[in-house]
């Protein structure tokens, strides 16, 4: 399996508040089948295309309540599968997300449906990536009657517990189906959204921006060097043969 960067050790900066941000930028992660295309749906009232899997990370943008908003699809990863028998590709698209929107996002929305490996694939990202996660449930309406997310946190085991602390409490709902979202859920999103991205630097991603960029150019330079060397190949093939008919 290929190398990828490790994310560089973020400095330490002042949580001193920021200007409004004039845009909010949203990355979507999380385990394969657990709903992100559909919330990001969701989010910008549509874009993104659901019920297959997704390969590669995908951009779409949306005006939303007056602010403009872009969001960061990702392919997700199995929730049996350890970070290391993580196929190549997932990790590297998962690195890429942050890149798509720079100098960075304003909140990572994670989200689970089982806590297995979650936090290993997250933290590929660096560890300063919790100060801008929000655990994303989506599936409330399927909640047993008369339970509330609350409730259902409270016994959600340690698993649940350590990504909510690790979150700094911070969580929200969306439902994904169709005639059951409540439109003040996304508003109510985005406003902590912008309350994370009044203290939070986006700029702490800049170094992972860097090193993906990076590693990027340098595949694409290997790629082009590639080619050329084929079809350097192909025009001798084709002298060769040419010379060949002439005698």
């Amino acid at each position: 399996m290929a190398s990828l960067p490790s994310p560089s050790p973020r400095p330490a900066v002042d949580h001193v508040p920021l200007s409004p941000p004039s845009e909010l930028r949203l990355v979507l992660l999380g385990r394969k089948g657990v709903g992100k295309s559909a919330a990001g749906n969701t989010i910008l009232g549509a874009g993104f295309e659901f019920g297959k899997p997704t390969e590669e990370c995908i951009k779409r943008r949306a005006d939303v309540d007056g602010m403009k908003v872009t969001v960061i699809d990702t392919p997700g990863w199995e929730w049996y599968y350890p970070l290391n028998s993580t196929p190549d590709w997932v990790r590297r698209e998962t690195l890429r997300s942050v890149t798509l929107c720079p100098p960075g996002p304003h909140a990572v929305l994670l989200l689970i449906r089982s806590e297995s490996h979650v936090r290993e694939h997250l933290e590929l990202l660096g560890d300063d990536i919790w100060r801008y996660t929000i655990l994303l449930f989506t599936h409330c309406d399927q909640l047993r009657e008369g339970v509330s997310i609350e409730q259902h946190i409270q016994k959600g085991g340690k698993g649940l517990q350590t990504l909510l602390e690790k979150c700094r409490g911070r969580y929200h709902t969306l439902s994904n189906s169709n005639g059951l979202q409540n439109p003040t859920h996304v508003t109510e999103l985005l406003e902590k959204v912008e309350k994370m991205a009044a203290t939070n630097r986006c700029e702490a991603f800049s170094g992972l921006v860097q090193e993906v960029a990076t590693l990027s150019r340098q595949r694409n330079e290997k790629q082009y060097q590639r080619l050329k060397e084929l079809q350097d190949k192909m025009l001798r093939l084709e002298l060769k043969e040419a010379e060949v008919k002439e005698t």
